[in-house]
């Protein structure tokens, strides 16, 4: 049976999480909704950052492929924490927009584009083809947040492809994979209904879910870099 502590630092991946977790609770209870101002970007930045940073001291500096993977994470993230920061402004949309549409080539690239599993891009496109009928963006936008959605859906198709490549590879790398899997469908589920709000009509409790369903989606993201503390026991014990 595993203890309370045990699990915590499964949970924490050793206690490497622990500033993210804070972060996350400072955010929704401090910064949430707040004004625009460079507080309400320190709290929105701050669990992306702190997943960052963990990213880039766990393999970060590896010359090896876990290493150029990590790399790539780290540069999602960090185009994601400046796209978090333009969005606190309204004015700075188109902008925000911009960088996490970088943030999700870098992802692809993480996860690699190739020309495979048509069933799991089928679920990823169809639905974003039909869920993009229900918006009305305007002017230049008409343009661009399909052009975003396609990449969105780009980036959750192949993290979904990768885990389903990883389906018979050894168990460490099955979860990593799952992780990155489920991080990608919540992003894109985040978007959506950030999306939704903005071009339809309203969501209930939109920030709430907008802002957990990123923060969990970048979290499953980060954690295919990382190891629990039990994996890499087991890995140097081989």
């Amino acid at each position: 049976m595993i203890s309370p502590a045990d699990l915590m630092k499964r949970v924490g991946v050793g206690g490497r999480l622990v500033p993210f977790f804070k972060s996350v609770c400072v955010y929704f209870v401090a910064g949430c909704g707040a004004t625009p101002s460079a507080t309400a970007v320190a709290a929105k930045c701050a669990p992306i950052l702190c997943l960052l940073l963990v990213v880039l001291l766990h393999h970060g500096s590896a010359i090896t492929p876990q290493g150029r993977y990590a790399r790539r994470v780290a540069c999602g993230l960090a185009l994601s924490a400046l796209g978090d920061a333009l969005l606190v402004w309204p004015q700075h949309f188109v902008a925000g927009m911009a960088a996490f549409a970088a943030a999700h080539v870098a992802y692809i690239a993480a996860f690699e584009l190739r020309a495979d599993a048509a069933a799991l891009a089928a679920l990823c496109y169809l639905p974003t083809a039909h869920y993009l009928t229900l918006l009305r963006p305007a002017g230049a936008l008409r343009l661009l947040v399909p052009l975003y959605a396609a990449l969105l859906a780009t980036m959750a198709w192949r993290a979904t492809a990768a885990a389903a490549a990883a389906a018979r590879a050894p168990a460490s790398r099955r979860r990593r994979a799952a992780a990155a899997a489920a991080g990608a469908v919540l992003f894109l589920l985040s978007d959506a209904l950030l999306g939704y709000s903005l071009f339809a009509g309203p969501v209930p409790y939109k920030q709430v879910l907008v802002m957990s369903t990123y923060y969990l989606g970048q979290l499953g993201i980060a954690l295919s870099v990382l190891e629990t503390p039990a994996a890499a026991t087991a890995a140097a014990g081989r």
